[in-house]
């Protein structure tokens, strides 16, 4: 009886592209009705875990860590964990799992490691790439930070979120940066767009099939698809979007193994009762302190108002703000309320003197 595989997906993109937006949606949806998930956050207080796990009942968290890097042992371990306990019917049986990684993390060690683990290698199959990229921070992001650039090399599916921040001659002018940007690696990578997370999973998944079907083709007319290199299989999930991509795994093995975010977290425990802009003003300042070291700002707190979760992303000039309310019947009965108050992601390079600033806000009394 030949083996039914899980399938993975990777759901990545940088800091602020909107991810969890998107997937909080997609778990509604058919295709990814009860999904397994990994949730990878740097910081303690796993946030989007928060805002993911009420629809999933099983779900794994791999805090303060990059799973590209450090937190590598982590996702393998979440993994199998996972599997035992579908396979001992402690949680339901899930038709796939989908990671979503931290906006650092790039994509080429997860899928290096899960291809050197065997249990892994035996139980699981890679099933895509899915990589984000803001429409309103595109190219600053791209120009700054190779994360991004390699999230976007390293895609099956590329999504161009937020579309609805820019007006059509700006939306137009994202796809064709990203598409000279494909054009120039080489990469046939099929771009989609989502406005305020409208994009569907079964666009996606189309979107995979289809790129799966032409790599066949391709691969087919070259007569390339035999192969007895085991790690080359799995990556492949039996077609391939990595022939289409052509990654090399030895060379990713060399530059990205070795690689270090400069990156720090740190959690602002705002005080509770005080109001929604008193809590935004400090937010402000303290964006205006750091400017471009400040990377990401995401949490919730608690004002007179009400619940809010407020969110920053990088180049944003000012944050974002939404109600927020706790689900009061949770599917996973392991989720719990993080405590009330943001995580920051800076850049741990920072000068000193911003540095200082920083600890100074940090640490105002309420």
């Amino acid at each position: 009886m030949t083996l039914q595989k899980i399938p993975i997906y990777l759901l990545t993109g940088f800091l602020g592209s909107g991810k969890t937006t998107l997937l909080k949606e997609w778990l509604h949806q058919p295709e990814f009705k009860d999904a397994a998930l990994i949730i990878n956050e740097l910081g303690e207080v796993g946030i989007d875990q928060a805002l993911l796990t009420h629809a999933a009942e099983a779900a794994s968290l791999v805090a303060n860590a990059c799973v590209c890097c450090t937190g590598l042992p982590g996702l393998s371990q979440a993994l199998e964990d996972l599997f035992w306990a579908r396979l001992e019917r402690r949680v339901h049986k899930f038709p796939l799992l989908i990671i979503e990684t931290t906006g650092l993390a790039m994509p080429g060690p997860i899928l290096e490691t899960l291809a050197q683990n065997p249990l892994l290698m035996e139980r699981y199959e890679w099933a895509g790439t899915l990589t984000c990229v803001s429409a309103n921070a595109y190219q600053a992001v791209m120009r700054e930070f190779r994360e991004a650039q390699d999230q976007l090399t390293q895609a099956d599916v590329c999504i161009l979120t937020k579309t609805d921040l820019m007006d059509e001659a700006g939306r137009e002018l994202a796809k064709m940066h990203l598409q000279e940007f494909f054009a120039h690696h080489d990469l046939t990578t099929p771009l989609l767009s989502s406005e305020l997370a409208s994009l569907r999973a079964r666009d996606v998944l189309q979107a995979l099939t289809s790129l799966k079907e032409s790599s066949l083709r391709k691969a087919n007319n070259k007569d390339l698809l035999s192969t007895s290199q085991e790690t080359q299989t799995f990556l492949r999930h039996g077609t391939s979007c990595e022939d289409a991509h052509q990654h090399d795994l030895q060379e990713i093995h060399a530059h990205e193994h070795s690689h270090h975010h400069h990156a720090q977290t740190h959690f602002w425990s705002l005080a509770e009762h005080r109001s929604l802009e008193h809590s935004l003003l400090q937010v402000q300042a303290l964006k205006n302190a750091l400017g471009s070291d400040l990377l990401r700002v995401k949490g919730m707190i608690l004002s007179r108002e009400g619940a809010h979760l407020i969110q920053m992303s990088p180049f944003d000039t000012q944050a974002t703000v939404s109600s927020y309310e706790a689900p009061q019947d949770l599917k996973n009965k392991n989720a719990t309320q993080p405590p009330w108050g943001l995580t920051l992601i800076v850049n741990s390079h920072m000068h000193a003197q911003r540095r200082q600033a920083m600890k100074d806000l940090l640490d105002l009394s309420p």
